[in-house]
C-alpha cells in the first residue's frame, strides 16, 4: 500500500495530524518493556506493581516515546525524518487502559545558520500528547524534516 508524503510547502501551523487509540494490555505493555531491555516488575508483574500503588502494571517510559513517535512518522510519510523529541511522563497508562494519540503541528521553519545539524532543512514542530480515561499520560514535541516540492 503506497504511503502519503506530506511536503513542507502544503504544511500549515495549527494543522491537525491526526489521532489513533490502543487499547493497552499487559502483554502489549510486559512486551515492551522486555523489547526496551527494562526488566522493572512493574511493567510485568501484576503484584508488584499494585504494591507500588499502580492499578495494574504500567507502560515504560521508551514504550511511550515510541507510541508517540508513531503518530509523527505515521503522519509524515517515509520521507518524513524525526529530528528531535522532548519528550515528558504526565500520569500513568497501565494494562486495561485505552490510550489516544493526537497532535498537530505548532511551528514550521526553515533551520537556521545557528542551528547546527538542523541549518537549511525544511522543519515542523508536532505537539503529541496521549491521554487515557484517567486524565494526561505523556506528550512530546517532536521536530520533523520535510520534503519540498522544489
Amino acid at each position: 500500500m503506497p504511503q502519503n508524503i506530506v511536503y513542507w510547502d502544503d504544511v500549515t501551523e495549527g494543522q491537525d495530524i491526526g489521532s489513533y487509540s490502543l487499547e493497552m494490555t499487559a502483554v502489549k505493555i510486559s512486551g515492551g518493556a522486555w523489547a526496551t531491555r527494562d526488566t522493572n516488575p512493574i511493567h510485568h508483574d501484576k503484584d508488584f506493581a499494585q504494591k507500588a500503588q499502580q492499578k495494574n502494571v504500567i507502560v515504560n517510559i521508551m514504550h511511550s516515546e515510541g507510541i508517540l513517535s508513531r503518530l509523527a512518522t505515521d503522519w509524515s510519510g517515509p520521507e518524513g525524518e524525526m529530528k528531535k523529541n522532548r519528550f515528558n511522563i504526565e500520569g500513568n497508562c497501565c494494562a486495561g487502559d485505552t490510550m489516544t494519540v493526537s497532535g498537530n503541528v505548532i511551528r514550521k521553519w526553515v533551520g537556521g545558520e545557528d542551528e547546527g545539524y538542523l541549518a537549511g532543512m525544511h522543519l515542523v514542530e508536532l505537539q503529541v500528547n496521549s491521554v487515557t480515561q484517567d486524565g494526561p499520560f505523556c506528550n512530546a514535541q517532536i521536530t520533523m524534516a520535510l520534503p519540498t516540492k522544489s
